[in-house]
């Protein structure tokens, strides 16, 4: 288990401005994240973030100073969406 990082789990929604995902768990390691993801609703998708804890990831555009993003975040997107709705 890594110490210095936690997994977490968003609810993905299909709208363009960010963020355009919340939280819905965080979990100690990828595997419990993964196993619970597959045991979620697949009426939506889901994203998993590898976050450090202790680490400001904020991502501001170089010329607006918005705030637009996350920087170095690792993620995975699981894609259900869709993709059940005839069962």
């Amino acid at each position: 288990m890594d110490k210095d990082v936690m997994w977490g789990i968003f609810v993905s929604e299909d709208i363009k401005r960010f963020p355009n995902f919340f939280p819905i768990g965080f979990y100690a390691t990828r595997e419990k994240a993964v196993e619970v993801i597959q045991g979620l609703p697949k009426d939506v998708n889901y994203d998993l973030l590898k976050l450090p804890l202790n680490r400001n990831f904020a991502y501001f555009h170089k010329k607006s100073g918005k705030l637009v993003g996350m920087d170095g975040i690792y993620h995975e997107h699981f894609h259900f969406k869709g993709e059940h709705e005839s069962d």
